[in-house]
C-alpha cells in the first residue's frame, strides 16, 4: 500500500494494515509526519513507526498516478528536487487532509456566505450572516474534531440561553490513534517561538 499523506488519518490507517501484514510506503509533502504536532514527538514516532516497517519519505510530493487494473502506479520526487521515483501499489490511499462537506445544505440558497475553502464563515458566537443561522464542527474554520464541535454546541445553546459564550481552542486535545497513542494540548514549541512565548522545556 502507497498513502499519500503522513497526517493523522494516513498514518492511523496505515498502521491498521500494516499490522494485517500489509507492506505501507507513505509519501509527505513536508518535510516530517504529523507536521500539526511538536517536532520532538513527530521525530520519536518517525522512530517507531520506521522500526516497525514502514517506509517514509518526507519532503516528496506526487507528480502522476495511474491505474493500472490490477494495481496503481505513482510517481514522485523531492519537492527540492532531485530524481524522480516510481512505485506500484496493490492499493493507493489518498489521504491529504479532508475539506468541509458543504454541499447539499442549501445553505447558498439562503444567502449564507462561505470563505475560501468552503467552509461557513462565524463570529465569536458562531453566528452565520444570516441572524437566525448558527454553525458549528467540521463546516467551519478550525480543526475538525468531534470534541471541538461539541464545545462549540455548547456554546450555541448558551447563546441562544442568554448566556455567555467561550470555547478555548487552546485547551482541545487533539489524538492520533496509532501505536502508541499520540497527544497533545496546547501550543507546540514551534508556536511558542513563533510567538516569543517563554516556555520551559522537558
Amino acid at each position: 500500500m502507497i498513502i499519500i499523506g503522513g497526517g493523522v488519518i494516513g498514518l492511523e490507517l496505515g498502521q491498521v494494515y500494516q499490522r494485517f501484514g500489509t507492506k505501507v510506503t507513505v509519501i509527505e509533502y513536508l518535510d516530517r509526519i504529523i507536521s500539526v504536532a511538536d517536532k520532538d514527538l513527530s521525530s520519536v514516532f518517525t522512530k517507531i513507526i520506521t522500526k516497525h516497517g514502514f517506509i517514509l519519505y518526507t519532503g516528496h510530493k506526487v507528480t502522476s498516478g495511474k491505474n493500472l487494473g490490477d494495481c496503481g502506479e505513482i510517481t514522485f520526487e523531492p519537492v527540492k528536487g532531485g530524481p524522480s521515483i516510481t512505485q506500484k501499489a496493490e492499493v493507493v490511499l489518498v489521504a491529504t487532509g479532508r475539506r468541509p462537506f458543504t454541499d447539499g445544505l442549501g445553505a447558498e440558497a439562503l444567502g449564507i456566505k462561505f470563505d475560501n475553502k468552503k467552509r461557513i464563515i462565524v463570529n465569536k458566537s458562531y453566528q452565520t450572516n444570516v441572524p437566525n443561522i448558527y454553525a458549528v464542527g467540521d463546516i467551519i474554520d478550525g480543526p475538525m474534531l468531534a470534541h471541538k464541535a461539541e464545545d462549540e454546541a455548547v456554546a450555541v445553546v448558551d447563546v441562544l440561553t442568554g448566556k455567555k459564550a467561550h470555547v478555548n481552542y487552546n485547551t482541545i486535545p487533539s489524538v492520533v490513534y496509532s501505536h502508541p497513542e499520540i497527544a497533545w494540548v496546547g501550543k507546540t514549541e514551534d508556536e511558542l517561538k513563533t510567538e516569543n512565548v517563554a516556555y520551559n522545556k522537558g
